[in-house]
């Protein structure tokens, strides 16, 4: 029998020192620390969860794309959950509930990578789902749960740690990262869920200027992957698509060596 050197070691299923990790960028340190109660108080006690935090009160030390990717990088909790600092949990949603919604996810599709109590599905047309609470005992509800979708609300996020999901680097700012995490979650593989958690939220958002910004910039650098184009590897060469018939007359090779003599033809001409 052949022995393995000394220095090589076995990759072993990760073991996670906490069960949830909840990150959160503070700007508000009294209403970060009414959150943090909250948590604690429905379960999410310090010997199962750790707290992490981007101490932004002083000056902005980083923006919500770095933080996030700060935390999903140092958290050691099975779970990851990115939360605003102005949402409250209530005498219903306990940590029991959410592993009872995690038990679920698990039973439903395994593969999931991404949760959320808001979101919008992934349809020609807009449609949002979710389950939330604002002041005043207002609450909103639409849509069946679970439910699956493209993109969730950055209020509530739980991140499944084993899926090593992370935010586009060359982004900034502080809107649309509910967007962009469900991206990279789908690009791996993961789907993405809005479940029936239902917690206080304080604020109704803020369609700024910046975020109109951001969705700009998103929508070209999202172009710029799906757009239609050859992709080549050594052993294959394909045409992407979302048009079947495309796919399938420009990878004939009919049209292959038409675009073969147009590129030889132009190259000709620019010499």
């Amino acid at each position: 029998m052949t022995l393995l050197p000394d220095f090589i070691q076995q990759v072993e299923q990760p073991v996670y020192t906490y069960q949830y990790s909840v990150c959160t960028l503070v700007t508000r340190k009294q209403e970060y620390l009414e959150m943090l109660n909250s948590f604690i108080e429905a379960g999410f006690t310090t010997d199962i969860c750790e707290y992490l935090v981007v101490d932004n009160s002083e000056t902005n030390k980083m923006d919500a794309y770095q933080g996030i990717n700060s935390f999903l990088q140092k958290a050691g909790g099975k779970y990851i959950i990115l939360c605003h600092q102005d949402i409250l949990l209530t005498k219903t949603s306990t940590k029991l509930l959410l592993d009872e919604q995690i038990a679920a996810m698990d039973a439903r599709d395994a593969n999931w990578g991404v949760l959320g109590n808001a979101g919008a599905v992934d349809r020609l047309y807009k449609r949002n789902v979710y389950k939330i609470a604002y002041p005043q005992n207002k609450i909103d509800v639409k849509g069946n749960l679970p439910q699956k979708v493209c993109s969730v609300d950055e209020n509530f996020i739980v991140v499944k740690k084993s899926a090593n999901v992370g935010l586009s680097t060359d982004v900034g700012g502080f809107h649309l990262y509910g967007l962009d995490i469900c991206m990279s979650a789908g690009l791996l593989g993961y789907t993405c869920y809005v479940i029936d958690f239902l917690l206080m939220h304080k604020s109704l958002g803020n369609v700024d200027d910046n975020f109109r910004s951001t969705l700009s910039y998103l929508k070209n650098k999202y172009s710029a992957f799906v757009k239609n184009r050859y992709l080549n590897t050594t052993n294959a060469s394909f045409y992407l698509s979302g048009s079947v018939v495309k796919r399938m007359l420009f990878e004939t090779r009919l049209f292959r060596r038409v675009i073969k003599t147009a590129e030889e033809l132009k190259s000709k001409l620019s010499t």
